[in-house]
């Protein structure tokens, strides 16, 4: 089974101060409400819907999708396993999706078939 996680970086309109902010959704085992609420929206650049907000697309900086073949916890434990005893570091989510042996990146084939999709639809 494959595990999916979507990344987005955002303008964060909180505060005066002109700031950003992840929004993380780890361990999704089932893409499709994704696909509706966040991935065709953003690549039709239209407003996102999550949960608790609306992002408008203007305020989408980055968004990642990347996939992993355990839970993102898992290979966080897994990981941390692997360091020396006396090491205070901390293994986190975006150590393991900078690892190519622990995550894929599919950002890019997702969207190359939303582009394909797209096509169909118009034929």
């Amino acid at each position: 089974m494959s595990y999916y996680h979507i990344l987005i970086e955002v303008n964060d309109h909180i505060s005066t101060i002109e700031q950003t902010r992840d929004i993380e959704i780890f361990n999704i085992t089932e893409i499709q409400p994704y696909l509706h609420s966040i991935l065709l929206p953003f690549f039709n650049e239209q407003m996102i819907e999550l949960e608790d907000e609306n992002i408008e697309f203007k305020d989408i900086l980055h968004l990642e999708i990347k996939q992993t073949l355990l839970p993102i916890q898992d290979l966080i434990e897994e990981e941390q396993k692997l360091l020396p005893s006396d090491t205070d570091v901390s293994i986190t989510a975006y150590e393991i999706f900078n690892n190519r042996d622990l995550s894929q990146d599919v950002t890019t084939i997702v969207l190359d078939l939303l582009e394909a999709i797209k096509f169909d639809a118009k034929d």
